[in-house]
């Protein structure tokens, strides 16, 4: 996936940006994404959230909690206007079995479910509606 152009970030009120997570690390399309909103000289506000499983515990939904959300703003120098952590779904059937395999190591090592037919949605969707009532306020009043 290519990254927008800096132009068309430079142009917009307000940036939102949700990054999934892989094997401990945000996906590369993010990292593209973040170095081009970096770029600019004078960046719009951002909204960050980030996907991971993780997530699943409340106290690793918050840019403090998540480690994960707290590296990626490291790493790339942020200061966001809004920072969340989702869990998103686990469904083990979707991963081939490497996947499967790997992903089941992870949960057992956080103590999340390694019975390979989990099927579990963590994605709390109150909290992905008031992360977009703040950005709809962060946009009203930009």
């Amino acid at each position: 996936m290519t990254p927008p152009a800096a132009a068309d970030l430079a142009a917009a009120s307000v940036i939102v940006l949700v990054a999934a997570v892989r094997y401990g690390r945000h996906l590369p399309e993010a990292d593209r994404f973040l170095a081009v909103y970096r770029s600019l000289a004078s960046p719009p506000p951002l909204a960050l959230a980030s996907v991971n499983l993780t997530a699943r515990k409340p106290a690793k939904t918050t840019a403090t909690g998540n480690s994960y959300l707290r590296k990626l703003i490291a790493r790339h120098r942020l200061a966001p206007a809004l920072t969340v952590a989702f869990a998103g779904r686990l469904d083990y059937r979707l991963y081939g079995w490497l996947d499967r395999q790997i992903i089941r190591f992870i949960m057992l090592l956080t103590r999340g479910p390694t019975d390979p037919d989990t099927n579990v949605e963590y994605t709390s969707w109150p909290a992905v509606d008031e992360f977009a009532a703040r950005i709809a306020d962060l946009q009203r009043h930009n």
